[in-house]
């Protein structure tokens, strides 16, 4: 029994791959070759979504990513989804980082309460706090009493210290 293959669908220069859970990734029409022998899945995780294919290599069950397949990522590095959308695979969107930076990338906690990503409320001291990880370790930016005025100094140490791989929001 051979396995029936869901079409992908291409529209100009952008394609779209279905996935399973009625999901799909987008893909530039160019790389509808490497893509389209495979049915892919949706890989669900907390906070994105993912394009992935079950594979066996050395007799082991592996699980291959779609993004990392697309631009043949190396094991050492990650890739970095600049818009945050995980089933967003076309290649303007998609860079190699490190684990630091495509952390610097990631999206305000789901447990955030402030509402901004690296503010809190301090109830001790009815402020709000602001800090920002930088090589493996956290900066403390300061002490506000609104937590505007913290996230607009987490926007500016973001820009400095993450540069193109920050993501204040």
């Amino acid at each position: 029994m051979t396995l029936k293959i869901r079409p992908i669908r291409i529209e100009g220069n952008i394609a779209y791959v279905p996935l399973t859970k009625g999901y799909e990734a987008v893909i530039d029409a160019s790389d509808v070759p490497i893509v389209e022998k495979y049915n892919w899945h949706a890989m669900v995780s907390p906070r994105s979504v993912y394009a992935a294919k079950n594979s066996c290599r050395g007799g082991k069950r592996v699980m291959v990513i779609m993004h990392r397949l697309l631009i043949q990522a190396p094991d050492k590095l990650e890739v970095d989804h600049i818009d945050g959308d995980g089933l967003n695979n076309s290649r303007c969107n998609l860079r190699l980082a490190t684990k630091a930076q495509n952390a610097h990338n990631s999206r305000t906690p789901i447990n955030n309460t402030s509402g901004y990503k690296g503010v809190w409320w301090n109830k001790r001291d009815n402020v709000f706090l602001c800090r920002i990880g930088v090589n493996g370790k956290y900066k403390h930016l300061g002490s506000f009493r609104c937590a505007t005025s913290a996230h607009l100094a987490y926007r500016k140490a973001s820009a400095e210290l993450h540069g193109a791989f920050g993501r204040a929001e």
